[in-house]
Formats: structure tokens, sequence, C-alpha cells
């Protein structure tokens, strides 16, 4: 059975494009024992008020197909039929709706036993982070944060006529002040019938008060008697009733503005991976690299300073409710190589000075993937690889063999365009590797695959190293002893032919050319 998590029912201004739909309706997917799914529809103005009235009477359905849901027990607010203004904007309101009316059904009703235990167990347990993260990226707010919208639904009704709504100071004198109350009308709007309010605030009341129409600009001035403090606005049609009312606040009258100069960020242009040429080209812009302040001389002040920063660090700060669930330190990756992708290039822009991969099956590919994701000038790029004793039979469709793809990366990387620092690949000779690690700087992060199978089809965690620097240690030595990949190619020993592993070989090139195959006719078969 389907039970209702959220619903909504935004309505778009004519200026606003509809948006398109998601591939199939929607998203999906499982979590434990649990199935989450996120659909978006759009539909006319008529179909999407009847659904809402449906829903109103108890009987929701997946808009454009007959899937029934249950739901609690749904009450109007407010019970009449019209609008509410929030002094704050709702959280899954986006900015360009300003303040806009709402009326949303409740439920009058315990909610549903699995939506309870779902909520619960999101909540309490740091296991189902997965699940709630999942849920935010698709509707865009934390949803299980605000019991207040859990298993209800909501009509959004943004300023049809206006983008916005304020008042400002128009003249400056110190014993009279005009004020402009309007907005900017929306394309093809008709603001002749809307009638516009100011009236300022002192002592928790009001003082004057003006009202008029506004021009074809949308603007109404309004000249008060002395300086102004705090004023509030209202906006509303005699055919729509209110559209937009301001809370009493305050006006700025003095503005600092300070300015940074910038260097210009040059363009890196990446071609795609060998083994993923269609996921495209891209350009990652390279940044200058940032100068490192000096540090200031140690004083008594400074030192406690530091002490209250680290005990604040121990103790933590006030999270919000929306506060992601997920460790930060702790990374579950599983059927989503994009999102993998994209994550792990996220930490390695942060590199400053250098990037150390450690993975004994690291290839030309990873560093074309992940080393250009850098996004400073100068930092040094390692890597410590292991690579199986016959690596070096393997060869990519194109013909080449891996150490050859490998040194012209290496070559590549170190033309000055390239905006790297050092260019150091290395082959461990004495303490084999293991384990799959990657360094930022001070940071470290442990991999339970290599890179290239990161967020396939079997689980992959990536964890932070909490204490990282006997870690550091150990692999600033093994690097150090390590063999530099040019060498290690050159002397490489002779391959010796064996039937065994050229049938194992060809197998594998065999397997990977039918995956290719199966993935180009799933592609075309959906494109039809």
């Amino acid at each position: 059975m389907s039970y209702l998590l959220f619903a909504s029912v935004e309505l778009l201004p004519n200026e606003m494009p509809i948006p398109p739909n998601p591939p199939n309706g929607g998203w999906s997917s499982n979590f434990g024992n649990d199935r989450l799914c996120v659909s978006r529809t759009s539909l006319s103005l008529d179909d999407a008020l009847d659904w809402y009235e449906a829903l109103k009477l108890g009987r929701a359905t997946v808009p454009g197909k007959n899937v029934m849901i249950s739901s609690s027990a749904l009450g109007p607010e407010p019970d009449y039929d019209g609008f509410t203004v929030l002094a704050e904007p709702p959280p899954f309101s986006p900015s360009w709706h300003g303040r806009p009316r709402l009326h949303r059904l409740v439920p009058m009703a315990a909610l549903a036993e699995p939506v309870q235990a779902l909520r619960d167990s999101m909540v309490s347990a740091s296991t189902q982070g997965r699940a709630r993260q999942w849920l935010r990226d698709r509707i865009h707010f934390d949803l299980l944060a605000y019991d207040d919208w859990l298993g209800a639904g909501v009509l959004i009704a943004p300023n049809p006529l206006l983008r916005s709504f304020g008042a400002r100071i128009v003249n400056r004198l110190a014993t009279s002040e005009i004020l402009e109350v309007g907005g900017t009308p929306r394309r093809g709007a008709n603001v002749t019938s809307l009638r516009m309010a100011v009236e300022e605030v002192r002592a928790g009341a009001p003082a004057w008060r003006a009202e008029g129409s506004p021009n074809a600009l949308g603007r109404f001035r309004a000249p008060a008697r002395s300086q102004v403090a705090m004023v509030r606005e209202e906006l509303y049609c005699p055919v729509r009733g209110v559209l937009d009312r301001e809370p009493p606040a305050f006006f700025f009258r003095s503005v600092s503005v300070s300015s940074t100069v910038v260097a210009e960020a040059k363009a890196r242009h990446v071609d795609p991976p060998a083994r993923a040429p269609d996921v495209g080209a891209r350009t990652v812009y390279v940044r200058a690299a940032p100068a490192r302040a000096s540090e200031p001389p140690m004083t008594p002040l400074r030192a406690l300073e530091r002490l209250q920063d680290a005990m604040t660090e121990r103790q933590g700060a006030l999270r919000p409710a929306e506060a992601l669930q997920v460790p930060p330190g702790v990374r579950l990756f599983e059927h989503n190589r994009e999102e993998t992708v994209n994550w792990i290039c996220e930490l390695i822009a942060r590199a400053r000075s250098h990037v150390l991969f450690v993975d004994p099956y690291l290839d030309a590919d990873d560093l074309q993937q992940f080393a250009t994701a850098t996004q400073y000038q100068g930092v040094a790029i390692r890597g410590l690889i292991n690579p199986r004793p016959r690596r070096h039979k393997r060869i990519d469709p194109s013909g080449d063999s891996f150490g050859d793809l490998m040194l012209r990366k290496i070559v590549a990387f170190r033309e000055p365009a390239q905006e790297f620092g050092e260019i150091d690949i290395r082959v461990s000779r004495g303490r084999r590797l293991h384990d799959r690690f990657l360094q930022i700087d001070d940071v470290i992060w442990h991999s339970g695959h290599s890179f290239n199978k990161m967020g396939g089809g079997e689980i992959s965690l990536m964890t932070l190293v909490a204490q990282p620097a006997e870690l550091a240690q150990a692999l600033a030595e093994t690097f150090a002893e390590a063999e530099p990949f040019e060498t290690w190619w050159n002397n490489r020993p002779a391959a010796i032919w064996s039937l065994r592993h050229e049938i194992g070989h060809q197998l594998r090139r065999l397997a990977k050319w039918i995956e290719r195959l199966s993935a180009g006719q799933a592609r075309g078969g959906v494109d039809d």
C-alpha cells in the first residue's frame, strides 16, 4: 500500500515556463523494506485544482495515473475558501515566490503507522540517513524535519501580478520623507485593480497609514511627516484578496560595501574518460594558488582564542533542523557512478597543495577523470600504484597498452597550460598496497574500492581518517621508496605467454563488449 508523505500544488504565473516532467514521471528507490517515490506532473489550472479538491475529500491519487494513495483524514486551513500569507516563507518555497499565499490540508488524525515508523527511524538512526538525503535531494527540503508538513497537502499561489513587493525611501529629508511601495509587474499583467497600503509602526502600534492604487510601473508613493524607522506594507486585490503582506521591518539607512580583487580563472578543457566517452567533455576553471598568510606571533590573547575555538569544536554547535543525517566523514555509494565521480571531484577541487592517489590499479583514465578536478594552480598530482604482474598486456579499444597510456597522460599533465604542479606517479616495490586512499593536502579518505569501481553495482564506502598523521607518514615513506613509473615501465619484465591468461583476457574483453552493446541498445530503446 502507498502512503502520502507530502503533496503540493504550485500555481505558476503566465510568464513562468512550465517545468518539464521528469523521466518516467518521477523517481523511486528502495531503502530497506521501504520504497520512496517522488513524482512531478504539469497540469492545467482546472485539473490541478480538481486534484487538490479530490485530495481534500480524501481521494488521493498520483496525478495523471489511477494509483491510489492512502492518507490521513485532511482538514483545510483556513477552513474557508481563502489563503494565508506566512511571515516566513515555507521551507519548500523557492526564492522567486517571495511570500506566497498558502492553503493547506493538515492531518486531522495520527499518521499511518508506516509513515510514523519511517519518520522515527530516519530521525533517530543514522543508518537511514541515505534515504532521508535521497528524499531531500528530490523535494528540495528536509521533510522529516518538519512534522507540520508531513502527511499534509498544500496549495501554493505566488503573486500572479507582481514579481516582488516592498517599500523604499525615495526622498530623504530631516523633516519629511516620501515612501514608494510596489514591485515589478509580471509580463502582460494588469495592475490597475491593485490596492497598496503602507503604515508606519511606532512602539508596536500604527502611527499613520496611506493607501492608493499603483501606476503603470507598479509603484505607489506616500508622503511621511518625518523620518520613518519601521513600516509594514500590504498588497490586495478586490477579486483575489490579499496578495502579499510584509511584517513590520526597519529601514537600512547606511550600507558598507567592500571589494576584493579576484584573479581571472583559466579554463582547463578535459576530455571524457576513454571507458565512458558518452559522458562528454567538461571545462574546469583553475584559479591562482592562494597566498599563504604569515602566522602572527603568539600572544596570551591569541592562545585563549585558540583554546576557546578548540572547546567549541569539541562540544559542537547547535545544528539546524535540516542538518544532514549522514555523518560528514562517511559516504556510501551504490548503483550511481555519476554521483560518486562528482562527489570525489568536489573533494579534490578543495586541494591547495597536493593530491595523492593510493590505488594499486590506478590508470590513465582515473587520472583523466579525477586529477583534472583540481581548481587551483600549482596543485601537485601524485600517484602510488602497484599494477598486476601482467597489467602491461592489457589494452584499450585503440590497442594501446596500460603503461603507454599512463606515460602519455603524465607528459600531457606536465604541459604548463594545464596549470598543474609536480606530476609524479610511482610504483610501490617494497611495501605492497592493498587499501585505497585519497589524500588531499592534510586530509585522508579511505576507500574500499578502486577509484574505477567506486559507485558501481557493489556497495562502496569512503571514510574520513580521523587521525591521519601516522597514516600520512607511512604513505610518505612508501612513496619515497617507490620507483618512478617511467623507470618501472621501461624496465618491466617481458610478458610470459600463457594460454590460461590469454583466454581469461579475451573473455573479459568479450564481456565488456557485450556490456557496452547492451547499454547502447538500452539507450536506443529509451530514445525511441
